[in-house]
């Protein structure tokens, strides 16, 4: 298949070497030193179970979207920062648009957060939207150019929202997406509710990503502390009541497996930690935010999330 990863960093690049290990043609779409060392000498990343350090078809999104065609690509993978949805959502819209009445590539986010899909649903042809979640993966840039991960770093995607009146080709394509994800060595499973599990892996996401920031912290040193406990466990609950608000149920059993999860994952420095220390936007209100917001929907407070994302940000500004 023909894969374009947008927002080539820590995991969008391990995926893609996956892919192209496998034979996938794939470009990668990146930008500064990073772009430019890609260009320039390949794309290097190490893992447990793969090295991989070759050259790759890399440029920048402005280059891609001036010169690409839909038979270019068969599955445009997505791995921005949440508060780029928005931004290329539009230039994507727009580059659709230029080729109605083509048969058009599937569009799949691995971001955080869980209002990305709904963004490019609004804009995107019907259908061509897949939600998806790179889950118990770490990865991270370490230099540009130079990738480091860990995890097994599975994939969980289906048609967004659910597969609710899923037409049997769309259904066929999403099957050779997940076929290939796991020829290449990427453990992929087809979920007929993607929402369910985006709102499963944000709950993840709200108790551990913006306290590890806060507190400077891997989630090894954070998840067995017991006096940090009460506040990502709080903070879960809030992610749950946050789901229920949008008719998404979710029970204190998905929290403690969601916990338990990653409770027993190698311990990583979560994506917000990362962008802390190298003085990037945190996705605060994409993680923090849509839960506090979702708790208002129905007369609740989340004062764990209002209380942990003030204080980040906070700390933050005085950085």
């Amino acid at each position: 298949m023909k894969f374009t990863v947008v927002g080539a960093g820590g995991i969008g690049c391990y995926y893609a070497a996956k892919l192209i290990q496998a034979g996938h043609a794939v470009k990668l779409i990146a930008r500064g030193d990073h772009l430019k060392a890609m260009q320039a000498r390949g794309l290097t990343v190490k893992h447990a179970s793969l090295h991989f350090n070759q050259p790759v078809d890399a440029t920048s999104l402005g280059q891609w979207l001036s010169e690409a065609k839909p038979s270019d690509v068969d599955v445009i993978i997505v791995c921005l920062k949440a508060m780029q949805t928005r931004v290329f959502a539009d230039q994507l819209s727009r580059w659709y648009q230029q080729y109605e009445g083509c048969s058009l590539p599937l569009m799949l986010s691995l971001q955080n957060g869980v209002e990305n899909e709904m963004q490019f649903a609004k804009v995107l042809p019907k259908g061509t939207v897949l939600g998806g979640i790179a889950r118990r993966i770490g990865a991270h840039i370490i230099q540009p150019g130079i990738v480091e991960s860990i995890g097994p770093a599975q994939v969980i995607l289906g048609s967004w929202p659910n597969h609710l009146d899923l037409n049997d080709s769309l259904l066929k394509k999403i099957n050779s997406i997940a076929n290939n994800f796991n020829d290449a060595g990427i453990p992929t499973e087809i979920s007929a509710d993607i929402n369910k599990e985006l709102w499963l892996k944000l709950i993840i996401n709200n108790g551990l990503n913006p306290l590890c920031a806060l507190l400077e912290l891997e989630t090894g040193e954070a998840t067995p502390d017991l006096a940090l406990m009460p506040l990502i466990k709080g903070a879960m609950e809030e992610a749950v009541l946050a789901a229920k608000a949008n008719d998404v149920e979710l029970s204190s059993n998905d929290l403690e497996e969601m916990f338990e999860l990653i409770a027993t994952f190698d311990s990583i420095k979560p994506s917000m930690l990362v962008d802390r220390e190298k003085g990037r936007p945190l996705e605060i209100e994409e993680i923090c935010g849509v839960v506090i917001r979702g708790c208002e929907k129905i007369g609740k407070d989340a004062p764990y999330n209002r209380v942990i994302s003030t204080l980040l940000r906070r700390a933050v500004d005085r950085s």
